[in-house]
């Protein structure tokens, strides 16, 4: 669209939204490299594996810090003082390491838009993630994406299935900001229980070459980025 041509578009999110690419800014790298560069944008990804919304949450194998999505909307304003589309996903780690019941999933609370949120929640952190994100880009369209159906999970997908129950919070929270959001784990084609999308007798080359959906059940390949990018661009001509 020559509307968006040139426009600058930043993402940032976990695995999924990465690409799992070495080369982040590659040409196949997920999504951000095939909407950019079918609309002519200017475009950057932060993304990185491992990424939690929630600050303070570490590598179990290092104790390396994990890639903070809250905090980094600070260095990404510093690269970006200016930008038109901010793009944001994240959810599926937060999930996994802190699970339902903790305390460190945190609670809204719907009145509250003074933008002091404890980060170190799920909830927190992305409440924390949004205020900063509209207070620095008054101008700019910023969206969310929760990612597609992932996992092997006997209960099915499920709201009381972890990851989706972190996606249906996230969702009350961008509903509290007035954030668009595409909720790929409903509207996306893609379950790794077909087949036709995933084998779970193959190795992830095996699947790779087989033109699989899934690599392994939860991240894509090429096949899988290609299937939901289109909707994403719709997504973000919507805002």
């Amino acid at each position: 669209m020559m509307e968006l041509k040139g426009k600058v578009i930043v993402f940032d999110g976990d695995s999924i939204c990465h690409g799992g690419r070495t080369d982040v800014n590659g040409d196949n790298a997920g999504w951000a490299a095939r909407v950019g560069n079918a609309f002519g944008m200017e475009w950057y990804n932060y993304s990185r594996g491992g990424a939690t919304i929630t600050g303070d949450m570490y590598q179990e194998s290092t104790g390396l810090a994990r890639h903070w999505i809250c905090r980094y909307i600070d260095e990404i304003h510093e690269k970006h003082p200016t930008l038109d589309y901010l793009i944001l996903e994240g959810g599926t780690n937060d999930s996994d390491l802190i699970g339902i019941g903790s305390k460190k999933l945190g609670t809204m609370d719907p009145a509250d838009y003074s933008g002091n949120y404890d980060d170190t929640t799920f909830i927190g952190g992305l409440e924390s993630l949004f205020y900063k994100a509209i207070n620095y880009y008054p101008t700019a369209k910023i969206g969310f994406i929760i990612a597609q159906k992932m996992g092997l999970p006997e209960v099915g997908y499920g709201p009381e299935f972890c990851r989706r129950y972190y996606f249906l919070k996230a969702i009350e929270v961008c509903k509290k900001w007035g954030i668009p959001y595409i909720d790929l784990w409903e509207r996306s084609p893609l379950n790794p229980k077909l087949k036709c999308y995933y084998d779970p007798e193959l190795t992830i080359e095996e699947n790779i070459a087989e033109g699989k959906a899934y690599k392994d059940g939860q991240h894509l390949t090429d096949v899988g980025y290609d299937i939901v990018s289109g909707g994403i661009a719709s997504f973000i001509l919507s805002l």
